[in-house]
């Protein structure tokens, strides 16, 4: 349901001479938009073909990598379900919304960046744009934070699933990066907003949309650029981006900006998704490049890190894979790519979760996850492979498997994709994937 407010306000302020196309506005923000899917790099024609086993229809979309899909008509939509797919389960394609997956595309400019740098997600949950990053910066380091507490867990669920070893959690209001000036090289915020563009999922923020709450959202977001700005590096870029269209929360706030520091930031590029144009949400994002620095409060640290510590022993029979230095919290073993980059900013945030979990360390003695098979190299186990669809999706809902191999180690794995490590014990293979990760 839409709301009287919204529709007067958006009638008068951008519709009030085009009366046919806001009746096609209107009827675009409840109209359910076509469902897209993001696919790792190396494993795009894996997943395609598969999925068109499964009976979905892929189509190519504006960006790279990023494709719409639907069913088959004749395919009963209660089976296959996308989410619950293999490739799905273990992170191979993330479900994404075709707005919502550009405006990492423009803090790359479109390509993959080899420059190693210090990247910010400044809000980061569900985690959807920080995997992003991670296909965009290989050579970078992430900072994945979420201001609310609440929504921890389903961040780093869907970072554990896409596998992420260069990203680390923090959870700090997005004012307290200003008082780290200087330290980014790159900052996306995809700022908390009203939501108008997000009608198509149900939701209720056109129903009591009220300007008094827009005016109190836009005076945070623009509180929260300010604060990026700050913690920005001179010469950096940041994007802004919102799932609304008001331009109080969008122009308005980039114009609030531009006014306070006119010497100091160019806005390089902006769009405005409209949903009866562009088959999208409605979403807007912005470009901003730092030309010079910014004043703000006394420089401080946010918090220490003495809970982790770098892990300098021996694996014994594992090697780590490329680029990965290892930590430990605990009895907790963690693999952490990139991580020269992060060596100062150690000193100063506090992770949460820093790199991948990839086991335990009992006694100097490792013992690998399943998942860990992404971090350490598996050349040396025996491989057992998955016979059929129907002993995949017993593995996949929890069940043990049974098979001919020494006792130790193996990977898992169905039409030359590794899924897991297991432990082989007389034939039986225990059934380590992730709960969180099983078919339900």
């Amino acid at each position: 349901m839409i709301g009287k407010r919204f529709i007067d306000f958006f009638r008068e302020n951008y519709f009030s001479d085009k009366l046919q196309e806001f009746e096609d506005f209107l009827k675009s923000l409840e109209k359910p938009i076509p469902k897209t899917i993001r696919i790792k790099e190396d494993k795009v024609q894996k997943v395609i073909s598969r999925l068109k086993n499964d009976g979905w229809i892929l189509s190519e979309t504006i960006l790279k990598r990023v494709f719409s899909i639907e069913r088959k008509k004749d395919f009963d939509p209660l089976e296959r379900r996308l989410g619950m797919s293999m490739d799905h389960l273990i992170g191979n394609f993330y479900i994404q919304e075709l707005a919502a997956a550009h405006p990492v595309d423009l803090l790359a400019d479109g390509e993959k960046q080899k420059k190693p740098q210090l990247i910010l997600d400044m809000a980061s949950s569900p985690g959807g744009k920080s995997s992003q990053l991670v296909e965009y910066f290989p050579k970078s380091f992430i900072v994945a934070n979420e201001p609310n507490r609440n929504r921890i867990p389903q961040l780093l669920q869907n970072l554990e699933r896409m596998h992420t070893p260069n990203v680390g959690i923090t959870l700090y209001s997005g004012g307290q990066w200003k008082y780290l000036p200087e330290t980014f090289d790159k900052i996306l915020l995809d700022a908390p907003c009203s939501g108008e563009g997000t009608a198509y999922k149900g939701t209720n923020a056109l129903k009591f949309w009220h300007i008094k709450s827009i005016k109190k959202i836009a005076n945070l977001q623009t509180k929260l650029v300010e604060s990026a700005l700050i913690t920005l590096k001179t010469g950096g870029e940041m994007v802004y981006s919102t799932c609304s269209l008001n331009h109080l929360e969008n122009e308005g706030v980039l114009e609030a900006m531009k006014e306070k520091y006119a010497d100091a930031i160019d806005i390089t590029f902006q769009k405005k998704f409209w949903p009866h144009i562009d088959k999208t949400g409605g979403f807007f994002m912005a470009k901003i490049l730092k030309k010079a620095p910014i004043k703000g409060p006394s420089p401080r640290g946010l918090t220490s890190n003495t809970h982790i510590h770098h892990y300098s022993g021996s694996l014994k029979n594992w090697e780590t894979g490329e680029n990965i230095s290892l930590y430990q919290y605990k009895n907790s073993l963690l693999a952490v790519k990139n991580a020269e980059i992060i060596k100062n900013i150690l000193q100063h945030v506090y992770f949460m979760r820093l790199g991948e979990n990839i086991g335990t360390i009992e006694k100097h003695i490792y013992t690998p996850n399943a998942r860990a098979f992404r971090d350490i190299k598996t050349d040396h186990l025996p491989v057992y492979t998955l016979k059929d669809e129907h002993e995949l999706d017993r593995y996949l809902r929890g069940y043990e498997l049974e098979g001919d191999l020494p006792n130790g180690y193996a990977c898992i794995e169905f039409e030359n994709t590794k899924i897991s490590i297991e432990k082989v014990n007389n034939t039986l293979f225990s059934n380590r994937f992730p709960t969180d990760w099983r078919r339900k």
